[in-house]
């Protein structure tokens, strides 16, 4: 069964580390088990199929699968929480 959420992420990118920071500092890492990361260095292919079929433009990207919905950037800490239900 798939996770509900999803995060889009690369090297490279200073967003991409801060929203990884925030999900494990700040969140304390209670959601890891709820998210599938996609880095797009391990899998480039289901990376690329993934940000098409959501819409996501730019990295780092959580995103609820099904919704849709999404936080792009680092986002802010609030939304990110809104996103996964907290």
């Amino acid at each position: 069964m798939p996770k509900p959420f999803l995060l889009l992420t690369q090297a490279n990118c200073p967003a991409c580390v801060r929203l990884e920071r925030m999900l494990s500092g700040p969140l304390r890492g209670a959601y890891w088990e709820q998210i599938e990361v996609v880095r797009r260095e391990d899998d480039e292919r289901q990376f690329l199929a993934l940000a098409g079929e959501y819409g996501v433009r730019s990295t780092p990207a959580l995103v609820e699968r099904g919704t849709g919905r999404q936080v792009t950037g680092a986002g802010s800490l609030h939304e990110v929480r809104l996103l996964l239900g907290v």
